[in-house]
């Protein structure tokens, strides 16, 4: 429970970071547009707040079968604060005590975790395992590409957060069984579609999916999913991520990058990068931990008129389905610049 309360305060600190400087997260993209800012309704930060976490990265040599090697870098919460380690990982360190939620992070295709290291770290920041395992035949340098096999990469996820939950797993005792999700990019969202679909995994409380593909129908209990899609995108259609979102009949919500391209929101020169961290942040702490303030602030903290759009359904019970367009720019207050110093290390 101790870790539960931490990490809630450090997402909020770390979102009014994000909204006052940007943040910092690296994956593809094109559009080098800068992004105003706006202060996020939930984002009156406190001095009492902690530091985002300080960070450690372990390897592991995960493989389903002798043909599907999984090689697995995690991020995850150690003492300290990323200030006093100007935002370095420490290679096996110590995880901090207490348990924290898993998120299972796919890349995309000619990619790798390592590639995606801005966004794992900012969530490890923010309180979250994160486990990211290369892909055999979609990841950057690989001995044969097949993106016909995405729905083998849902297995393999899988089967990565089971064997991170094995008994003498040095991080087992880190992760909250009952907290596990998937996020992903562009083959990777795919990826974690299928989780939800074809393959599902009945173990997962949240998707997050940026830039991903439909797969097939969404099967089981409900779980909260996240869409995070440019309207630009040259590389998978905001079409298809909107067929996604369209079929999903579960608690759901779509943050549209107006104008951005593949890597929308993924990177901090990107338009929209400061709303979509924003809004990734408040979404995994409502559907984790069931925070009404989280999801009070999703709409207010997703929205920048022209730069980004959000809609959601079955989130509200007021209604069904709602979609905002407008949002209050405005300039750090002296609370709020107490976590200016903070925002470097938050991603």
């Amino acid at each position: 429970m101790p870790a539960r309360r931490a990490r809630t305060a450090t997402v909020s600190l770390l979102t009014a970071a994000l909204f006052i400087v940007g943040g910092a997260v690296v994956a593809s993209g094109s559009d080098d547009t800068p992004t105003p800012f706006s202060t996020p309704a939930g984002a009156a930060a406190v001095q009492s707040s902690p530091a985002p976490h300080a960070v450690g990265v372990r390897h592991f040599t995960f493989a389903r079968g002798k043909n599907r090697p999984l090689p697995t870098t995690v991020w995850y919460p150690v003492r300290g604060s990323a200030r006093q380690t100007k935002g370095r990982t420490q290679l096996d360190a110590t995880p901090l005590p207490g348990e924290f939620p898993l998120l299972l992070w796919s890349h995309g295709f000619y990619s790798n975790p390592q590639m995606y290291e801005g966004m794992t770290k900012f969530l490890a920041e923010a309180g979250y395992v994160v486990a990211a395992p290369a892909y055999p035949f979609t990841k950057k340098d690989g001995p044969k590409f097949d993106k016909t096999d995405v729905p083998n990469q849902a297995l393999d996820a899988s089967y990565v957060i089971s064997q991170m939950m094995q008994p003498g797993n040095p991080l087992a005792a880190s992760i909250d069984p009952d907290r596990l999700g998937a996020i992903g990019h562009s083959g990777g969202g795919t990826t974690t579609d299928w989780l939800f679909t074809g393959h599902r995994d009945p173990r997962l409380k949240v998707g997050v999916i940026f830039a991903g593909r439909p797969t097939t129908a969404y099967k089981g209990s409900p779980v909260p999913l996240l869409f995070i899609h440019g309207d630009k995108d040259p590389v998978v259609a905001y079409s298809q991520g909107r067929e996604s979102y369209g079929k999903d009949p579960w608690p759901k919500a779509f943050l549209t990058i107006q104008g951005g391209e593949h890597g929308a929101g993924t990177n901090d020169p990107e338009r929209g990068h400061v709303q979509a961290m924003a809004t990734l942040l408040d979404f995994l702490d409502w559907a984790f931990d069931s925070d009404d303030a989280a999801r009070l602030r999703l709409a207010d903290d997703a929205t920048l008129p022209g730069y980004t759009r959000f809609e959601s359904s079955g989130i509200y019970p007021s209604a069904t389905n709602s979609t905002t367009t407008t949002t209050t720019t405005a300039t750090p207050s002296p609370t709020q610049s107490n976590v200016l110093d903070l925002a470097g290390s938050a991603g």
